[in-house]
């Protein structure tokens, strides 16, 4: 009996050993940047130094061009989430790059029909972006809008931007999350059919991931009919085959061509995770998670394997969470974010 339970605690204690091995060999696995929003500021944690610093303030969803420009919504007031900024990748200089406000001439006439006292030429910008995105090629744009009535436009959609005239190029209505592939094509999210992240109400009829092909043209899904709940929020592998994206609140991926779906993430309590992002070796899926942590709500950064056996729960003591030096996980932000 005694030697039974001897054994049994030997291997206990091993199973233990090799999960704490296979966790620290995971986090030495995570290489690079997270470039993330917190509080009205854009930060960058680094793998190496387990530091998380605040690099410039009146930022967020900040996405992370091939040159290494950084791209951000204005948090600065009075032009708070109508105006796209980029800076270098030294946080040296800002400048303008899409400004949905009276002085974009894809703007001015609709807005100017549309003022807060009639006739006083003060314009009210009800529509919002958010989530801005680069072509691999640096000549595209990417948004969301959240369309208003009788302004630019009216309904919610992803909408392509020429970056040297401001010029719209291409929209689609009813499509949300609007992602690139690495050869220039456009990945974007239908309706989920539930509340979106940020307490809007998303109606569009047609759930589903779509995808473009390189003229910007042609629309098709790519999942397998994935209607209710169904998926959002999806984002492309680096090496372009397969596809990271939210369904019932937790993080799946599949091929790009919809074939071998899988779930990567699990319930945990409560836990909500928004805005997957590949690792630069498309090894790995980080996240947002929400959800109670040490008595209290917030946001914090997890990450699994993109090849995960079975779905990863996102508990309070799983591997997930890259922490800094002080141990304190990557938290308090949300929206997109990149990992470079």
């Amino acid at each position: 009996m005694k030697l039974k339970t001897t054994a049994r605690l030997l291997s206990v204690s091993l199973m233990a050993l090799l999960l704490t091995q296979s966790a620290c060999t995971q986090s030495a696995a995570w290489k690079g940047k997270l470039v993330h929003g917190f509080s009205g500021s854009v930060n960058v944690f680094d793998f190496a130094t387990k530091t998380d610093k605040a690099v410039f303030k009146d930022g967020s969803q900040p996405y992370v061009a091939k040159d290494g420009d950084i791209f951000f919504l204005s948090e600065a007031f009075p032009k708070r989430n109508v105006l796209i900024r980029k800076s270098t990748p030294t946080f040296s200089q800002f400048k303008d790059v899409l400004d949905m406000s009276s002085d974009n001439p894809e703007y001015k006439d609709a807005l100017a029909n549309y003022s807060v006292i009639n006739g006083t030429g003060i314009s009210a910008i009800l529509s919002r972006m958010q989530d801005p995105k680069v072509s691999p090629d640096g000549k595209y744009v990417s948004v969301t809008i959240f369309g208003y009535r009788d302004q630019a436009f009216k309904n919610n959609c992803v909408a392509v931007f020429d970056r040297a005239s401001q010029k719209l190029v291409a929209k689609f209505d009813n499509k949300y999350y609007g992602n690139w592939t690495p050869d220039g094509r456009l990945v974007m999210s239908g309706s989920h059919k539930t509340e979106s992240t940020d307490g809007s109400p998303i109606h569009s009829k047609e759930p589903g991931i779509f995808i473009t092909d390189n003229s910007l043209g042609n629309v098709k899904r790519i999942d397998p009919e994935l209607d209710d709940p169904a998926p959002y929020h999806a984002t492309v592998s680096p090496d372009g085959k397969r596809v990271a994206f939210i369904m019932n609140n937790h993080v799946w991926a599949m091929n790009i061509d919809g074939s071998n779906l899988k779930q990567l993430t699990d319930v945990d309590r409560d836990n909500v995770e928004t805005y997957p992002a590949w690792s630069p070796d498309g090894k790995f899926v980080a996240c947002w998670a929400y959800k109670t942590f040490e008595r209290s709500y917030y946001t914090a950064i997890a990450i699994v394997s993109s090849n995960t056996a079975k779905p990863i729960a996102l508990s309070d003591k799983a591997a997930v969470w890259p922490k800094d030096t002080r141990g304190y996980r990557v938290s308090g932000g949300n929206g997109q974010f990149s990992w470079r």
